[in-house]
C-alpha cells in the first residue's frame, strides 16, 4: 500500500490571505484546508500503525517515492512526514526526533531542538492544556489548539494532533505528533470574522427585503428587517417555512419552475413580479436571486425590491407623455394649419392687391371697336366653363386684362385670380414657384412653400407669357392639366387641385412647335378656346378713348387740369402703328401729362416713325408675302402638301400655310374649262 501526499499546506494557507478575496472565497479556503489536516492526520497515524510501505512525495524535483521497508520507525515517521511539524516524544516529554518543519515553526536548528522537553516550548498560558493532551495522547488520539513559545514574547498558534505508539519503539519514544502552524489561519478567521461583522451588519440594514433559502428544501433560512417590514410579517412567521408558503409564491407550478431556472443558471432575475403583503395589499417588486455555497452547502439569496411607487410614478409619467405627445401632434397640426394659413392669407393679400388693381385696369378697358367687342365677346362666353383659355396676342395689347375679366365673369371668381409671369421668373425657380416645394428640396429652400397650382385651387390660375415656359417643364405642366395633381418639389406625395387654366401668350405657338421648342401635345391642351387680342393699330377707332381715360387718370394723380388734347396730337396718335400696343400708349400719355404745362395737350417728343410711310411698309411685306405664297402655290399648281408641295418649299407647316393663306385672303382661282 502507498500514499500521496499533495503540495504543502503552508501554500494553501499563504493562497488564503491574498488580497481582496470575497468572504464566500475565505470560507472556502478554510473548509480547504481543514479537509488537508484531516487527510495529514490519516495518513500519519496510517504510518504509525504501519499500514503504509511507501509515500509518494511531491516536491520541487517532482513526485518521488519513499519506502519505508527496513526504516526505524521514528525515522520513518519524522522523513516522511515533512510538510507539517512532526516529533516523536518520549514518557517525559522529551524530543526524540523532529522534523525540520517543527524546527521552522520555532525557528530553531534540528540539533538544539531534539533532546530538550517539548514544555519549553509550549507557551506557560497553554502548559495544562498541553499536559491534558499528552496524557490523552498515550492512550488514543487526542487534539487540540495551543501557542509554541519561542523567544520571550513570540508565540505560533498551532493546531497539535498527539498518537500513542504501541509498543513503544526501541528509543522510547512513546508518541508521535502533529503541529499545523495556524497563524495564518487564525488571521483568516479574524478577516472572516470582521466580514461576517460587516456582512450582518448591510443584511440588517438594507433597504431593500433580503431572504435566505435552502436551496434543497426552500425553506427560509434568514430574513431582514426591511423584507419584514415590507411583506407585514413577524421573524417567526417566516423562518422555516417555504418560499410558496409565502403570498403569490403559493403557486407551486410557478415556484418550482423558478427553483429549477434558478438551479440550471445560478441566477434568477424579474423586474415586476407581483406579491402580496400578509394584509392582501398587492405591490410590484424587482427579485434577484443567487446561488451560492456556504460550507459545501447550497443557499439562495433573494432581494427583494419594492418598485410600487416606482411603477405608479412611472405609469403616471408614461401617460403624462402619451398626452404631452399626443398634444404636441395636435399642436404642431395646428401649427402647421396656421403656417399653411398664414402663407395663404399673405399669397390671397398679395393677389387680392393685384385682383384690385386688375379690377381697377377691367374698368378702363376701353374702346369701341369690333375686334374688341369680339374679344369681350368671346369672353364672356367662355366664362362660365371650366374650359382651358389660350389669350393670344401682341405684346401690350391687355391680354392679362382679358384674362382677369373671363375669371371675374366665372363661378369662380370669389377667389381670387392667381397669376404667374412665366417669362420674368428663372427657370431654375418657376417650378418650385409653380408646384410649390418641400424644406430642404434644393440648396436655400429654407421652408416649405405653397406652389401656385396648390394656392389657386379652386380658382383660376393664370400662365402669363406661356410661350417662355421651359421644355422641360411643359411636360410636368401637361400632367397637372390632364390629371389635376402633381408633388411638390421634394416630396413624394400627389396633391390633387381642381384649377382653371388660362394661358397668355405673344408667341406663334403653332410655329414654335414646329420648330420644337414647344410641346405640340400641350399645344393642343391649351388651345381648346383661343382667345386673339387684335393691336392696337387694328383698332384706331379706340385710340382717342383710351388716351383721353390716361389722361384724366394720371392728370389726377398729378394734380394737373388737362381738359382736351391738340388736334395735331390726336392725329399722330392716329397715325403712329403702335408696335408696343396700349401698354405703349398708357407710356407716351403719361410722359406728356408729366411735360404738359397747361390744360391742352401735346406729345413731349414727335413720334419717330411716320404712320403713312410705316403702314405703307407694313402693307408692302404683307403684300410681298402674299405674293410668294401666290407664285410658290402656282409653281405646284396649288398642291399644299407633300415632298414638292409649296409648305415644304416654303418651310412651313401645312397647316401654317393655309393659316397665312386665310389670313392674308389666298384663294385658289377658279380654273376656266376649253370651250
Amino acid at each position: 500500500m502507498s500514499a500521496s501526499i499533495c503540495d504543502p499546506i503552508i501554500h494553501e494557507y499563504e493562497a488564503m490571505t491574498e488580497p481582496h478575496k470575497t468572504r464566500q472565497q475565505l470560507l472556502n479556503d478554510l473548509q480547504e484546508l481543514t479537509a488537508r489536516l484531516k487527510e495529514t492526520e490519516e495518513t500519519l497515524r496510517a504510518i504509525v500503525g504501519g499500514e503504509v510501505d511507501g509515500l509518494v512525495v511531491s516536491a520541487a524535483e517532482g513526485e518521488q517515492l519513499f519506502t519505508l521497508s527496513g526504516a526505524d520507525h521514528p525515522y520513518r515517521v519524522m522523513v516522511e512526514t515533512m510538510y507539517e511539524g512532526a516529533i516523536t516524544l518520549a514518557s517525559d516529554g522529551t524530543i526524540l526526533f523532529c522534523n525540520q518543519r517543527f524546527a521552522d515553526i520555532l525557528q530553531r536548528s534540528l540539533e538544539k531542538i531534539m533532546g530538550s522537553s517539548i514544555y519549553q516550548h509550549i507557551s506557560s498560558s497553554d502548559l495544562q492544556l498541553f499536559k491534558t493532551l499528552f496524557e490523552q495522547g498515550l492512550k488514543e488520539n487526542s487534539k487540540g489548539e495551543l501557542a509554541l513559545q519561542f523567544g520571550d514574547e513570540n508565540a505560533v498558534p498551532v493546531l497539535l494532533s498527539v498518537s500513542p505508539l504501541h509498543p513503544a519503539d526501541t528509543s522510547g519514544a512513546v508518541c508521535a505528533a502533529i503541529m499545523v502552524d495556524m497563524t495564518e489561519r487564525k488571521k483568516m478567521e479574524a478577516v472572516l470574522k470582521v466580514s461576517e461583522t460587516n456582512y450582518r451588519r448591510l443584511f440588517q440594514a438594507a433597504q431593500d427585503g433580503i431572504l435566505v433559502l435552502d436551496a434543497e428544501t426552500g425553506q427560509i433560512s434568514d430574513v431582514n428587517p426591511f423584507l419584514l417590514e415590507m411583506l407585514g410579517y413577524s421573524h417567526e412567521e417566516l423562518m422555516g417555512k417555504n418560499l410558496w408558503e409565502i403570498g403569490k409564491f403559493r403557486d407551486i407550478e410557478a415556484s418550482k419552475a423558478t427553483s429549477a431556472e434558478l438551479k440550471s443558471k445560478g441566477y434568477v432575475r424579474y423586474n415586476d413580479l407581483p406579491l402580496e403583503t400578509k394584509d392582501g395589499r398587492p405591490i410590484a417588486v424587482e427579485f434577484v436571486s443567487n446561488v451560492y455555497l456556504v460550507n459545501h452547502h447550497k443557499v439562495i439569496q433573494c432581494n427583494i425590491r419594492d418598485i410600487t411607487e416606482r411603477k405608479l410614478t412611472a405609469e403616471a409619467l408614461k401617460k403624462s407623455n402619451n398626452e404631452l405627445e399626443r398634444q404636441a401632434v395636435e399642436l404642431r397640426k395646428a401649427l402647421a394649419d396656421i403656417i399653411t394659413l398664414k402663407e395663404q392669407l399673405e399669397v390671397e393679400n398679395i393677389y387680392f392687391r393685384h385682383t384690385d388693381k386688375m379690377k381697377n385696369k377691367f374698368e378702363h378697358i376701353l374702346g369701341q371697336s369690333d375686334g374688341l367687342k369680339y374679344v369681350l365677346y368671346r369672353a364672356e362666353q367662355v366664362a362660365p366653363s371650366t374650359a382651358t383659355v389660350l389669350v393670344l396676342g401682341e405684346t401690350g395689347t391687355g391680354k392679362e386684362l382679358i384674362a382677369a375679366a373671363i375669371h371675374s365673369m366665372s363661378p369662380r371668381k370669389e377667389r381670387p385670380l392667381v397669376t404667374v409671369n412665366c417669362a420674368a421668373l428663372p427657370a431654375n425657380l418657376i417650378e418650385s414657384e409653380l408646384f410649390g416645394r418641400e424644406k430642404g428640396a434644393f440648396t436655400g429652400a429654407d421652408t416649405r412653400q405653397i406652389g401656385r397650382f396648390e394656392f389657386a385651387n379652386g380658382s383660376t390660375l393664370c400662365l402669363d407669357e406661356i410661350g417662355e415656359l421651359p421644355l422641360e417643364l411643359q411636360a410636368k405642366l401637361l400632367r397637372v392639366i390632364q390629371n389635376s395633381e402633381f408633388e411638390r418639389l421634394g416630396s413624394s406625395q400627389t396633391i390633387k387641385v381642381d384649377v382653371r387654366i388660362i394661358a397668355t401668350t405673344n408667341r406663334d405657338l403653332a410655329e414654335e412647335v414646329r420648330k420644337g421648342r414647344f410641346r405640340q401635345d400641350l399645344y393642343y391642351r391649351l388651345n381648346v378656346f383661343p382667345i386673339t387680342v387684335p393691336p392696337l393699330r387694328q383698332r384706331k377707332e379706340d385710340i382717342p378713348l383710351m388716351a383721353q381715360a390716361f389722361i384724366e387718370r394720371y392728370s389726377k394723380k398729378m394734380g394737373k387740369q388737362i381738359t382736351s388734347i391738340q388736334k395735331g396730337t390726336l392725329k399722330a396718335l392716329n397715325d403712329y402703328p403702335w408696335p408696343g400696343n396700349v401698354r405703349e400708349l398708357e407710356n407716351i400719355i403719361e410722359r406728356a401729362v408729366i411735360l404738359c404745362p397747361g390744360p391742352i395737350l401735346q406729345l413731349s417728343d414727335k413720334l419717330e416713325i411716320l404712320s403713312p410711310s410705316l403702314l405703307s411698309t407694313v402693307r408692302t411685306l404683307e403684300e410681298t408675302e402674299r405674293n410668294q405664297i401666290i407664285k410658290i402655290l402656282s409653281e405646284t399648281q396649288w398642291l399644299i402638301e407633300g415632298k414638292d408641295g409649296a409648305a415644304a418649299i416654303l418651310g412651313l407647316h401645312p397647316s401654317t400655310l393655309r393659316a397665312r393663306m386665310h389670313k392674308l385672303g389666298i384663294v385658289r382661282p377658279e380654273t376656266k374649262e376649253p370651250d
